[in-house]
Order: C-alpha cells, then sequence, then structure tokens
C-alpha cells in the first residue's frame, strides 16, 4: 500500500481527540493491568491525568464490577494482538455468537454496556511489511458510525524504518478516531534499531494526538512530543508486545519475578534484581501513596498478591509525576522537563554506583540515554 496511490486510505486532518472518545483519554496516561491483579478499585490513579484499561483474561466480568466503585476513566482492552495475526479478511476479532453477530459494531457496544468509558478495538497484530492487513483496519474502521472508539494499531516495530513509516502515519492520518499504536518485538521494540526513538517522535510530530499504547516510560516521551495520551504496562508483561506467534525470548532464569520501577533512575527492575543489589546495602525507599516509605527490595515474591503490590507501586509513581509533566504551559517546556528527568536519572546511576562502591554495576537504559540526549524539537509535521 502506497500512501500517494491508495484509495482506501485519505489523508485528513487528525482532529479525533475531540470526539466524546477523545476527550476521555485526551491528556491522560492511562494504567494497564491484568484483571487477576486487580483485588479492587485502585485509589492511586490521578483522577485528571490517569485511568485503568483492564487486560487479558478475565477482562470483561473485573471491569463490569470495578465500575461499580472506580469513578474514574475506565476501559477494556482484550489484546487480540498478543496471540492473533491479522488478515486482510479479518484485522480484528469478532464474536462469533449469535447474540453478537459477530460484528465489529456490537464487539464495542458489548464493552461499553460492561461500564468502559470507551470502546477499544480488538484489532489483531500487523507484521512488518504486510499492509494489506493495515489497509483493512483503516477501512472496516472508517464504515463505523460511532464516536466512542479508540482504535489500536498493533504493529511491528519495523513499521517505524524510514521506508515504511510514511504508510503508517497515511494511515493513521485517515482514521477519525483517537489511534493507540502498539509497537511489538522482542524486550524493548525502541531498542530494535538505533533511530527507533527519533522515528516515533517524527511519527508523532507528523499525527500530533496518536497515542503510545501498552508502552513503558517511552510514554512520557510520547507526550512530551505530540501524543495525545498514553497506556503504560503496571507489569512487564503490558508495557512491552511480543509479537504474535513468537516466544518471548528472556534473559532471566524461568522464576518471573515482578518487575520494580527505581524511581531515581527511571528504570523497571526485576525484583530478585533489587534484592540482590541491596543485599548488603540500605535500600533506596519509595515515597509514593502505596509505599509510604518501604524498601525497593521489598517485592521478592511470586504471588499474584505480591505482583499486585508491585504493580500498584508503579503506577503509584509515575502517576504523581503526570501533573510535572502535563502542567507544563507549552510542548517546548513538557520536552525540557522530561530531558533534565532523563538526565538526572542518568547521573542517579553513577551515584547510586558510587554508594554501593560497585563502578558499573548499574547502567542506564538505552533509551533513557537516548532521551537525555535528544534535542528539544518542534511540534511540527516533518513530511
Amino acid at each position: 500500500m502506497d500512501d500517494r496511490t491508495s484509495a482506501s486510505i485519505r489523508t485528513v486532518a487528525n482532529s479525533s481527540l475531540t470526539s466524546p472518545a477523545g476527550r476521555a483519554v485526551g491528556g491522560r496516561a492511562l494504567t494497564l493491568e491484568r484483571a487477576d491483579l486487580l483485588p479492587e478499585a485502585p485509589d492511586h490513579l490521578h483522577p485528571d491525568y490517569g485511568g485503568l484499561v483492564v487486560c487479558g483474561a478475565g477482562s470483561s466480568a473485573r471491569l463490569n464490577t470495578l465500575r461499580r466503585t472506580f469513578s474514574g476513566v475506565l476501559a477494556e482492552d482484550r489484546a487480540a494482538y498478543e496471540k492473533e495475526v491479522a488478515t486482510p479478511d479479518a484485522p480484528f476479532r469478532l464474536p462469533e455468537d449469535a447474540l453478537f453477530g459477530g460484528d465489529l459494531d456490537s464487539a464495542l457496544q458489548e464493552q461499553l454496556d460492561n461500564g468502559a468509558s470507551f470502546a477499544i478495538t480488538p484489532t489483531r497484530y500487523i507484521r512488518a511489511g504486510d499492509p494489506a492487513p493495515l489497509e483493512a483496519v483503516v477501512r472496516q474502521v472508517e464504515a463505523l458510525r460511532r464516536d466512542d472508539v479508540v482504535v489500536t494499531l498493533p504493529v511491528s516495530i519495523g513499521w517505524l524504518r524510514p521506508e515504511t513509516r510514511p504508510t503508517l502515519v497515511a494511515a493513521i492520518r485517515a482514521m477519525e478516531h483517537p489511534v493507540a499504536l502498539v509497537l511489538g518485538g522482542q524486550y524493548d521494540p525502541l531498542q530494535q534499531f538505533a533511530a527507533a526513538p527519533q522515528q516515533l517522535r517524527r511519527l508523532l510530530a507528523d499525527v500530533p494526538g496518536t497515542g503510545l499504547w501498552r508502552t513503558d516510560l517511552a510514554g512520557f516521551d510520547a507526550l512530551a512530543h505530540g501524543a495525545g495520551f498514553a497506556g503504560i504496562g503496571a507489569g512487564g508483561s503490558l508495557r512491552h508486545l511480543v509479537p504474535a506467534g513468537e516466544a518471548a525470548e528472556t534473559s532471566g532464569g524461568a522464576a518471573i519475578y515482578p518487575s520494580v520501577l527505581m524511581p531515581e533512575l527511571l528504570r523497571f527492575s526485576s525484583a530478585k534484581f533489587i534484592a540482590d543489589l541491596y543485599a548488603n546495602t540500605v535500600p533506596p525507599t519509595c515515597p509514593c501513596s502505596r509505599c509510604q516509605g518501604r524498601a525497593l527490595d521489598g517485592f521478592l515474591g511470586l504471588t499474584n498478591a505480591m505482583k499486585a503490590a508491585a504493580h500498584a507501586h508503579n503506577s503509584a509513581t509515575w502517576n504523581a509525576w503526570l501533573p510535572e509533566l502535563l502542567q507544563q504551559p507549552t510542548p517546548a517546556d513538557r520536552q525540557i522537563w522530561w530531558r533534565a528527568r532523563c538526565k538526572q536519572a542518568v547521573q542517579a546511576h553513577e551515584l547510586e554506583n558510587a554508594r554501593l562502591k560497585q563502578p558499573h554495576r548499574l547502567k542506564p537504559p538505552k533509551s533513557l540515554e537516548k532521551w537525555a540526549d535528544l534535542p528539544v524539537t518542534p511540534l511540527q509535521a516533518t513530511e
């Protein structure tokens, strides 16, 4: 599909954040969490800048229960893109039973009937270099006659390469609904090739208002560079998308410990890594509303209760940062604030190594180093 010649994709100005769905998500970083790790309605999400998205198995029932006590922005992402690959004939996972008739509109309405603030499309994963399913998503979304929908667009990180990014940009521009971009790849997708962070920023400049979904602190970088909203995973499996059909590559052992946000370092680390790191040293403590001074090495465990506690710490921590970012008076001020925060975090790695008397033990994530070094850029289209 060529963005200059495709008859199915028309380039339009992105005004999607003025719709009811756009107003629900605009200017927010929503927390994505698994249904089985939500024992109760969270009370640590910022009412003006946060929100909750229930994900995966059991999400519909949990959404319905949570709505009875949770008054904030609430939605459901069934995450079809985790296991299913989009085809030109079937870009979405649709219900097949007679009750819903197997159409996209009914699948979306079911979410709203369960208490969602807006509906999320059940889009399947779109592989790199496969434009036909992308075009099918655009075509079917264009046929919707509703304004309460956010379109998830789960694509391979390869779509950010210079030769294919214009096609992706054209597809996003063609949709008059808010678009939640999900980037797929092993480990951190934005580390798959060196220019990926810059290419993402260019896409956000080309189509301001696009959301970055199922991400980590890249959501903050995106919000500073033109994104209309973000969806940040409370746990590691909801911060990165392993491409559908691929087994997750891991660098650790069989046990999967909770990932814990280390606030001063702007990094997520395994609870086991943190416990080992501070085995002979006083660990940092966390001031977030959930921890209230709890030591960061206190999340070592494999139970759902421990994972839920670690995830609540993670989301409470970044929710406390949201006003600092989103209340900046101009886009340039957002970028300056975020870059300064990243520079401080890079330096904090050196200071912590010195405190531990272990040079080079903690290395800043490559993405953090990139954010700290990239210049402030004007928010305007580059094409």
